[in-house]
């Protein structure tokens, strides 16, 4: 599990990163990815909707997220907003395609 400090919290960090943040997608995630003037820890919010399934299938793909995201932090900036949000898709792949899919997607904001 994400520490408190690593998650973005309030629905306004997440208007925020989605709206004014680079954007980049993948077949089972899209990553917005938003850099703060202001030093502080990487921050990741995890968005699933009803069209993944039910709220097990939900779960399960926000954990397997959360898992990747902790591996991320160290590669990404401090200050750094990163929004991910998971598509249908995600809920049908193994593992090692999730993470190598959000992994990718989330360099790719980030370099851009």
């Amino acid at each position: 599990m994400l520490d408190r400090a690593h998650r973005v919290r309030s629905s306004s960090d997440f208007r925020d990163t989605m709206r004014r943040g680079r954007k980049a997608a993948a077949p089972t995630v899209v990553v917005y990815v938003r850099r703060s003037a202001e030093a502080g820890p990487v921050r990741f919010g995890i968005i699933t909707s009803k069209a993944l399934g039910n709220a097990v299938t939900r779960n399960s793909v926000k954990r397997r997220a959360r898992a990747v995201a902790k591996d991320l932090i160290p590669t990404i900036p401090d200050g750094t907003a990163v929004v991910m949000r998971m598509l249908p898709a995600a809920a049908e792949v193994d593992w090692a395609t999730l993470r190598e899919h959000v992994t990718a997607t989330t360099r790719r904001a980030v370099s851009a």
